[in-house]
């Protein structure tokens, strides 16, 4: 064999090799390039400042595209989106419809991953209240993702009006803020001011279950039992508000930004509202000037039933699109960060991350943040049927819907006819 076939060949092997190391890197590479996490936020106030860019940079293979997809809307987005292959890795979702989403298999069990995030991120699982856990499980008790903001309704009202009007506070039972809404009520003389800011159409019951279990309403496997003494009164208070003119003729087309508009802009004095909310308050009337304060929901008179201060979760659930779980949970435990949970819970919703509760900057932000503590530490997940919530929840919108326009029909004829209705909707 002469020199140059020999030189020859050794230039080829060696390309091939070359060839295939550069491969190898190129593949490699590619790889770390594909570790895109796609997540679907319910509201853009979730979404972090920084839009992901520290979690980038400590994971330079990681890339996160995300969107917000409305919580009334993302149940049936996903069911679609997993149907057509274009399923993000993770959603924000109400907690009332994992169950149902587990059932219908667009959901991943992750609990695995939440005991390594555990065993890698040991300060930030220290810092997870027990909500942040149950609030991401179905009725089984699987572990989906994280819940990281959590909110229940108070009572909420202008403090000075009640006082210059002579109403002893608080108002603890529910007999007590109808004759406070009543007082206070400006329509029945013809002015624009109502007791009481309440919502009648569009919106899910976010507002009327919490009073519904308040004031002793039981919930029978997520289906609200509205046949019964505290279902009628809870029928009765909303019909009465109406029927009394403490509430707008208008709330009948009312939505939450509505209801919420009448007492941000004072022309309401009472309203059953999420802590949330408060930020807006804030903003008009500051919380320090003692003009405004809140109480838990109210109980019915003689109630012998245990006060319950029910709320929601929002979690954050990975869904059977994803594939790198390690990057759906390094982006989890990014998002319960105590520096993001606090941005967060700052301009919008609290959080489970307890290290944000005791921040400096976060009690500066919300002055009200040490008066709610105590409730806010009282509160339980909503109840809900494990697969038919939905369902459910849109037969309580039409009851609620249904007590504000029609104040004079029979409480106890519509709480036997909607019962009937809830029944037929969970499949009892």
């Amino acid at each position: 064999m002469s020199i140059t076939s020999r030189t020859r060949r050794a230039f080829v092997a060696g390309a091939v090799v070359a060839s295939s190391l550069f491969s190898m890197i190129a593949a490699g590479e590619a790889a770390a390039q594909d570790r895109k996490i796609k997540i679907w936020f319910g509201r853009q106030d979730f979404i972090p400042e920084d839009q992901f860019k520290q979690l980038e940079a400590d994971y330079p293979g990681i890339k996160v595209e995300f969107e917000v997809i409305r919580l009334e809307d993302v149940t049936a987005q996903l069911v679609l989106a997993v149907r057509s292959g274009t399923a993000p890795d993770i959603i924000q979702m109400y907690w009332r419809d994992v169950s149902q989403l587990a059932a219908g298999g667009v959901i991943k069990k992750f609990g695995h991953q939440i005991e390594e995030m555990k065993t890698r991120f040991p300060e930030t699982y220290a810092n997870l209240a027990p909500l942040t856990w149950t609030g991401a499980s179905d009725s089984d008790g699987n572990l989906y993702g994280l819940n990281l903001y959590a909110s229940s309704i108070y009572l909420t009202y202008r403090k000075d009006w009640m006082e210059e009007a002579g109403i002893a506070l608080p108002l603890e039972t529910t007999d007590r803020v109808i004759e406070a809404a009543i007082k206070l009520s400006q329509i029945g003389s013809g002015g624009e001011r109502a007791g009481i800011s309440l919502l009648g159409c569009c919106s899910n019951p976010n507002w009327e279950l919490p009073l519904f279990m308040a004031m002793g309403g039981e919930m029978k496997e997520g289906v609200p039992m509205v046949d019964s003494e505290a279902g009628i009164a809870w029928i009765d208070f909303y019909q009465t508000m109406m029927r009394e003119k403490a509430a707008s003729p208008d709330t009948s087309s009312w939505d939450s930004g509505q209801m919420r508009a009448a007492y941000i802009g004072e022309r309401a004095a009472i309203m059953h509202e999420g802590e949330h909310i408060y930020v807006e308050v804030q903003k008009q009337v500051p919380y320090e000037s003692g003009k405004w304060t809140f109480e838990r929901l109210p109980t019915r008179p003689g109630q012998t039933e245990p006060h319950v201060q029910a709320g929601f979760a929002f979690p954050y659930i990975v869904t059977v699109a994803n594939k790198d779980e390690e990057a759906a949970m390094l982006a989890l435990e990014y998002l319960a960060r105590p520096e993001i949970t606090k941005q967060v819970s700052i301009r919008y919703q609290p959080s489970t991350n307890n290290a944000v509760h005791s921040d400096p900057e976060y009690i500066k932000a919300k002055p009200w943040a040490a008066d709610i503590a105590p409730l806010a530490g009282t509160v339980i997940p909503m109840p809900h049927h494990p697969t038919r919530s939905i369902q459910v929840h849109d037969v309580v919108k039409q009851l609620r819907d249904t007590m504000i326009a029609q104040p004079n029909a029979d409480a106890r004829a519509l709480a036997a006819e909607y019962q009937q209705k809830l029944n037929e909707a969970a499949g009892f």
